[in-house]
């Protein structure tokens, strides 16, 4: 930086100092030429006062100025990847991901990575530049896995329901996928049929040259154009009707039909890749039912077209789904002549924290049951008693559909004597109950299930699907009333619930003592508590995000976490047991976990679902975390495995890149001059974005009041904190002390004027430097709205004591910066501590009580004699005690 008087600020004077200098950096420039606006808007404000010493930037402020920018750039990169992190893992948990997602995705994430690394080689002058290469390495070993999905075989255009199970759901559709899943692997029963596959869909509309007439058709809609929906609808559906369907196709369906029963009658219904999964398309799609052997080819056609139905199409607009995404099977299972049929949730959707299960009957054929024609029996089942009967409600039923001998169904009047009676028995009710409980535990998700009772009285299982309901995995209604409510304010960061005792962490050394199946509470989202993942029940942290690192492993092991809450400290306690249910934010007093039909470890994925193993495999090399502790010198570019370890390592080289620019600010002619006389000492100050108000901009001398950077200002609030004395000797006194110390005049033998502290300020942003006599300090820290990016990184080191004083002075730091949540190392005389992901309050207040600590520890190195005397600076600092006046 150079200095000018206020008489040199001519445009031609101006031009001449910009045009000498070779800049780099085109936008930097730019900020800098509007700096010299301010100039002139300053001298003005000062009435021509010539006296004035005004700052112009230079070459090193540049460049300093340049590398904070890098570094601002990078945390926000950082900030995108953690949130994409976050979305990709939401989407897993969810089952909702597919692979066109998940590629879209992966994509976003290392065009973000690349640029994050570019930010971290741009501030340190290129040093990281293998990086590149690690994150092609992983980029490599991600698509190699992608290439892994299998090819899927022709499966040919039918396919019997004895060869269906989930495994080939892209071949017959949810429907028919699920209910061979239920037939083939569970042994349940249901009727004979056959899958239609999506191979004859797909060969129907090529056949017929439909596909572009469709596209062409659909392009132009919108879920506004109500009337255009419809239009589309009409002549898409009118073009299938009149279309053929293949000879090879139809032949197949008669074939596989008559191999059933040239006599059967078939019910022909939807069973479209995507249906009955993330996404039901309830009651859109068209069932034929009661379907003679000879009606089915035109029946076929008939679903195919329901595909493009009115409803299906708005709903689809509505979902998003795209045509090409959902290609239609048609499931044809041979029709069952129900005494009784209806529909069993597996969870009551009406009041899914009750954990009950609700059946509906009717008599007949179950459509009265699910479109809701009239009024079934309803028998609502208590889960954490074996489906044992709470309530049922069984209303006059005065008409029921039966099969019409001429095909379709009929409506005919229920007799006298069956109007008021119950459609099935409470044996009935048993085995459905029990039936739900197999296809819920082994989908992994409560289901929704119809059934019907045969003439014979079999039970027979005619659709499963996912019932959509969120269910929140809570104390039941009896054990709220019994378990206190502990907290309820908390945000779910990772799903599920957990119980055990209380384990908090308040210093990182107590992390060791862990135990297993501990309730782990902690004021930050700390990377540290990644390693004990495996052993916690569930973590709750008092300050953090679901897009931290914590919080994305969390998810990966299936921990429950809840962050954000309020007043945990005060509440919560050591040892005592409480449950945590992260999927409300609530904690209870004690055990208040339902405990019968958990979620089963290992569930069937859905047809989206398919691909499950190939997304895991992905993910390996995406969301895992091995880096858990970072040492640079320990660490080979073969220890980054994956897109996670690749944001740990950026992000804590940025932060100790930004750390050693605190070197850069010792040229005093180059930086502002910060005076007081509560703190001896000189502070040469250079602000790279708004670290001071714009009126002191280009002052030489400024004051504490023309502060602005967040973090200094709060250091400051601490170095003048009442109390706290920079100057003259520590005074000792045998009154309180006499028992654990000799009395002594203490003296470091230097005066503490000639201090010096050198500072790097933005708006949220410092770099603090400091010697004084014999000690050293080194301040970096980042404070702003977002916790993510909050940190406080403290060294300290030297003295002017014998080694053994020098030590227990930083064993005094040591235990002083732990109890105030600090991570600390330390070696010799040496303290190292850090603090990460607290909230701008929270941070605030750590560094208030550095910069008390920085006055209150000096020439505390021949102070403290004893660890005994060092037990009682500390007792004393904390209390409040900053002069160390003994009673």
């Amino acid at each position: 930086m150079r200095w000018i008087c206020a008489e040199c600020t001519s445009n031609v004077c101006r031009q001449r100092l910009i045009s000498g200098r070779n800049l780099k950096f085109g936008t930097i420039v730019k900020k800098a030429e509007s700096l010299f606006n301010k100039i002139e808007s300053i001298i003005l404000k000062k009435n021509g006062d010539s006296g004035i010493e005004l700052l112009i930037p230079g070459d090193d402020y540049l460049i300093l100025r340049s590398r904070y920018y890098s570094y601002k750039n990078l945390l926000l990169k950082n900030n995108e990847l953690l949130n994409s992190l976050s979305e990709i893992e939401e989407e897993i948990d969810k089952k909702t991901i597919t692979l066109s997602s998940l590629k879209s995705y992966l994509a976003k994430i290392f065009n973000t990575t690349f640029g994050f690394i570019q930010s971290l080689n741009d501030m340190a002058d290129k040093r990281y530049m293998f990086l590149f290469d690690v994150l092609e390495r992983i980029r490599e070993n991600t698509m190699a896995n992608l290439k892994e999905e299998p090819e899927q075989p022709e499966c040919g255009f039918i396919m019997p329901i004895d060869k269906i199970t989930a495994k080939n759901i892209k071949d017959t559709g949810g429907k028919a996928g699920n209910l061979g899943e239920v037939r083939n692997v569970l042994n349940l029963p249901a009727p004979r049929g056959f899958s239609i596959t999506v191979s004859s869909y797909k060969e129907f509309m090529s056949f017929n040259n439909l596909n572009h007439i469709i596209d062409d058709i659909l392009a132009p809609l919108n879920i506004n154009d109500t009337d255009g929906i419809d239009l589309a609808s009409e002549k898409i559906e009118e073009l299938i009707m009149k279309s053929e369907v293949p000879p090879a196709i139809s032949e197949q369906i008669i074939e596989e039909a008559v191999h059933i029963g040239i006599d059967k009658k078939f019910s022909v219904r939807s069973s479209a890749f995507g249906e009955d999964g993330r996404i039901s398309f309830a009651g859109q799609f068209k069932s034929v039912l009661n379907v003679q052997v000879n009606a089915l080819i035109d029946a076929y056609k008939q679903v195919v077209a329901s595909k493009y139905g009115k409803m299906g199409l708005f709903y689809r607009l509505a979902k998003k789904v795209k045509d090409k995404d959902m290609p239609m099977a048609v499931f044809v299972l041979e029709m069952v002549d129900a005494c009784s049929s209806g529909v069993l949730y597996t969870l009551n959707p009406g009041s899914p924290d009750n954990d009950e299960a609700i059946i509906s009957s009717v008599w007949g054929q179950g459509q009265y049951a699910v479109n809701g024609t009239i009024a079934p029996d309803v028998y609502i089942l208590d889960r954490k008693k074996e489906g044992a009967i709470i309530n049922k409600i069984i209303p006059a039923k005065d008409v029921k559909l039966v099969l019409d001998p001429n095909g379709g169904v009929m409506e005919v009047p229920v007799p006298d004597n069956n109007r008021e009676a119950r459609t099935i028995s409470d044996d009935e009710v048993e085995i459905l109950y029990d039936f739900g409980c197999l296809i819920e535990k082994h989908f992994g998700t409560p289901q929704d299930i119809e059934w019907a009772v045969d003439e014979k009285g079999r039970i027979v299982i005619l659709q499963a699907r996912p019932l959509h309901v969120k269910r929140v995995i809570s104390p039941a209604a009896e054990a709220v009333r019994e378990k206190k409510v502990i907290l309820a304010e908390g945000e779910t960061a990772s799903r599920g619930v957990a119980c055990g005792p209380v384990y908090i962490v308040d210093r990182f050394e107590r992390i060791t003592d862990f135990p297993k199946g501990a309730v782990l509470a902690a004021k930050s989202s700390s990377n540290e508590y990644v390693r004990l993942m495996p052993s916690a029940a569930a973590l709750v942290i008092e300050t953090g995000s679901r897009t931290s690192h914590l919080a994305t492993v969390a998810r990966e092991f299936n921990t429950p976490m809840i962050i954000n809450v309020k007043n945990m400290k005060e509440t919560l306690k050591s040892g005592e047991v409480v449950t945590v249910d992260a999927d409300t934010g609530r904690i209870y007093k004690g055990r208040a976990i339902r405990q019968t039909y958990a979620a089963p470890e290992k569930t069937v994925p859905e047809e989206y679902m398919q691909a499950e193993a190939i997304v895991r495999s992905v993910m390996g090399n995406i969301t895992r975390l091995n880096l858990t502790a970072i040492d640079e010198a320990d660490i080979s570019p073969k220890d980054i495995r994956t897109v996670h370890d690749m944001i740990r390592f950026v992000h804590e080289m940025s932060v100790k890149e930004m750390f050693r620019i605190g070197k850069l600010t010792e040229e005093e002619n180059s930086t502002q001059v910060l005076k007081s006389q509560r703190v001896p000492m000189n502070f040469y100050i250079i602000d790279l974005d708004g670290g001071v108000v714009d009126d002191a901009k280009f002052l030489r001398k400024i004051s504490a009041e023309q502060i602005c950077s967040i973090p200094f200002k709060a250091l400051w609030r601490g170095m003048v904190h009442e109390g706290v004395r920079w100057a003259g000797a520590v005074d000792l006194d045998m009154g309180g002390l006499a028992s654990v110390m000799v009395r002594s005049f203490v003296s470091t033998g230097v005066t503490e004027k000639g201090g010096k502290g050198y500072v790097i300020v933005t708006d949220s942003y410092v770099n603090l430097s400091i010697k004084l006599a014999y000690h050293y300090t080194i301040i970096d820290a980042f404070c702003g709205e977002s916790y993510i990016n909050n940190y406080v990184n403290f060294r300290f080191y030297g003295g002017g004591a014998s080694t053994d004083g020098r030590i227990r002075r930083a064993l005094f730091i040591k235990e002083v910066t732990e109890t105030f949540g600090f991570k600390v190392d330390v070696k010799g005389d040496l303290v190292i501590a850090s603090l990460n992901g607290a909230s701008r309050a929270e941070t605030e207040e750590k560094l208030d009580m550095l910069g008390r600590l920085l006055g209150c520890s000096r020439q505390l190195d021949m102070a403290i004699s004893s660890m005994d005397a060092k037990d009682w600076y500390v007792k004393a600092f904390l209390e409040g005690n900053y002069s160390f006046v003994h009673d």
